[in-house]
């Protein structure tokens, strides 16, 4: 239902960029719930000489934290490559220095004389 109301109020051109937002959210999550199954799997055969009375529930829920870590990881993906696309700004005008539509000319301010250096309190200048 979430993903649905997401695709509805994106805009046409936004429409590519949120369905594979939301493909690399669930491939993550799948990911992680498949990542979470292996170490789970893998810890169960290292410790298969021991006695574990661990309930399903636990079970469940340490193969489960993956799942959001993976979608997590699959918007970074996501999100990266779109940056990569997008690429730096072809404008005119190079970018140097901070904005703001100023004309105004740069001038630095005076100078001061540097400070002696404060002792601790209790502490005798000798």
């Amino acid at each position: 239902m979430l993903f649905k109301m997401i695709l509805d109020g994106a805009k046409e051109s936004e429409r590519p960029i949120a369905r594979g937002f939301l493909k690399h959210i669930l491939m993550g999550i799948g990911g992680g719930l498949a990542f979470g199954s292996v170490v789970l799997v893998g810890l169960f055969v290292i410790f298969a000489h021991l006695d574990l009375h661990v309930p399903v529930i636990f079970l469940a829920a340490a193969m489960l934290q993956f799942g959001p870590i993976g979608g997590l990881v699959g918007a970074g993906i996501h999100l990266s490559r779109i940056a990569e696309r997008a690429g730096p700004a072809d404008d005119d005008e190079p970018d140097e220095g901070p904005g703001g539509g100023t004309k105004a000319a740069v001038t630095l301010a005076p100078g001061r004389a540097p400070r002696p250096p404060r002792l601790a309190p209790g502490l005798s200048q000798s």
